[in-house]
């Protein structure tokens, strides 16, 4: 849309121009001396000088609409003001809206309590019946934990594919030494797991605890023994792709390695009593490893973890329940804050276009003399330099200045700045008449806020924490008795 703009000293810039005619008007002895009408270059003139009259009263008459359309749509306003006003102040349905708000959560948070509740429950019970005092002691990420067991099974691979190497080179002893790893640090991890159990106080979980750690130990001497063994008979192989080699191979390393029982075993060279007793350490080391794969007490962590995501859960419902209810009580007090300053807003919005309209009123008179004075520069530019030039008198109407500022009309502004100034008043009145009232009930809500947010929602956990425990009381209730 193209933008109009208001005289900026458009004819006065064409005074050189004016004063070039003239004198090539006059070697033309025109205007003749008989003429009773203006020549084509004046009639140009002042229909530029009307047109710039125009657009002046266009650009006026755009703010007298814009003010008027302003009138009317604050009038609107305030009638929707003082109904919003009206029913804000009898407003009283705050506890009846806070109720409805705390009765949509009430079934979600009873459920999440009462599972925290069951969680407590069973994490309680299972500390008194394996007479459990300590906090759970378990690793944050069972990843992190097995993946060392995986780095030692790793280095035990490493190390075992030298002693291992034959024929085949380092990537039979490799194959071989992964094997010997998996089966040896999987076995000591496994019971090093499942020796935890000693620790509860079921007798058959005590003793089965125990059990594992007396299976483990004759069992990882006999592993590392027989792998000792069997390493030097392997390096004997000529072909380890031959089964039945290997076979015979592993036989005679197993008929040694039961001979340690009765201290009767026999190391072929260093390198296999440096294989004994490096997968001998790393054996106790992955069973230590099992054994803190978790708490001490098997079944605790997993309680522990159950309990502390209920709480998380019912803690996170806590949390969004109040921030909805803090939302809702937001809201009401934002309600009356801006009905309390819609009036100020509205009458400083009509003031600025009061005073736009008053600078128009004034603007546009100042202009359209501005215009008839350079449209009255360049007429007599133009006849005294026709007269300077000119053999012949001038025209009669060379004497006459026509005026073009009569064209302009203000009377519009008239009545649209007695509705704005009715609009005004009348939201100054309502301004006066309930600024205290609003005042009062924002206070009023401020303070209530504050109450339902310390005393109403704490009540309304405590009333909560009880629903929970007679939820959880019917569960125990409707258990079937046992066989």
């Amino acid at each position: 849309m193209k933008t109009i703009k208001g005289y900026e000293g458009q004819l006065r810039a064409r005074a050189p121009q004016f004063r070039d005619l003239g004198h090539k008007e006059a070697t033309k002895l025109r205007p003749p001396t008989n003429a009773t009408h203006p020549d084509a270059h004046e009639v140009a003139l002042r229909t530029d000088a009307e047109q710039l009259i125009a657009t002046e009263q266009t650009l006026f008459d755009a703010t007298v609409a814009d003010c008027g359309r302003t009138a009317l749509e604050a009038s609107g306003k305030l009638i929707q003001l003082k109904s919003d006003i009206a029913a804000a102040l009898a407003d009283d349905t705050l506890d009846s809206q806070v109720s409805a708000e705390l009765a949509a959560e009430r079934g979600r948070l009873v459920e999440l309590t009462a599972s925290r509740i069951r969680a407590e429950v069973e994490w309680r019970g299972f500390r008194a019946i394996n007479g459990i005092e300590e906090l759970p002691n378990y690793p944050d990420s069972q990843i992190f934990h097995w993946s060392i067991i995986l780095a030692l099974v790793f280095v035990e691979t490493v190390v075992n594919a030298f002693f291992y190497q034959n024929a085949n080179g380092l990537l039979g002893g490799f194959i071989v030494a992964t094997a010997v790893a998996a089966v040896n640090m999987g076995s000591a991890a496994g019971l090093g797991s499942l020796f935890r159990r000693k620790n509860l106080a079921d007798p058959v979980q005590k003793y089965f605890g125990w059990f594992c750690l007396i299976i483990f130990i004759p069992l990882t001497i006999f592993c590392n023994a027989l792998f000792s063994a069997f390493r030097s008979a392997y390096e004997l192989v000529p072909d380890p792709s031959d089964g039945a080699m290997l076979a015979q191979a592993f036989r005679g390393a197993w008929s040694e390695s039961v001979r340690i029982f009765v201290l009767d075993f026999h190391f072929g060279d260093f390198s296999s009593f440096i294989l004994f007793m490096t997968g001998f350490t790393l054996s106790w080391l992955a069973f230590w490893k099992g054994y803190t794969s978790d708490d001490p007490y098997p079944g605790y962590s997993r309680r522990d973890r159950a309990l502390r995501k209920a709480k998380e859960d019912e803690a996170a419902a806590l949390a969004l329940s109040k921030q909805k209810l803090e939302t809702l009580l937001q809201s009401l007090r934002t309600r009356v804050q801006g009905l309390s300053q819609e009036t100020a807003t509205q009458i400083k919005l009509l003031s600025m276009k009061l005073a736009a309209l008053g600078s128009a009123e004034k603007a546009m008179p100042a202009s359209a003399a501005a215009i008839e004075r350079d449209y009255h520069l360049l007429l007599e530019t133009y006849r005294h330099a026709n007269l300077a030039v000119r053999g012949t008198d001038a025209p009669v109407y060379f004497s006459d200045l026509p005026s073009v500022a009569t064209r302009i009309n203000s009377d519009e502004a008239v009545g649209t700045r007695a509705e704005l100034e009715q609009v005004i008043a009348d939201l100054e009145a309502v301004q006066g008449q309930h600024r205290d009232d609003l005042n009062s009930k924002l206070n009023d809500l401020q303070g209530r806020s504050s109450e339902i947010l310390a005393r109403t929602f704490e009540s309304f956990r405590a009333g909560i924490e009880k629903d929970a425990e007679v939820a959880v009381q019917k569960d125990i209730r409707v258990m079937p008795k046992s066989l």
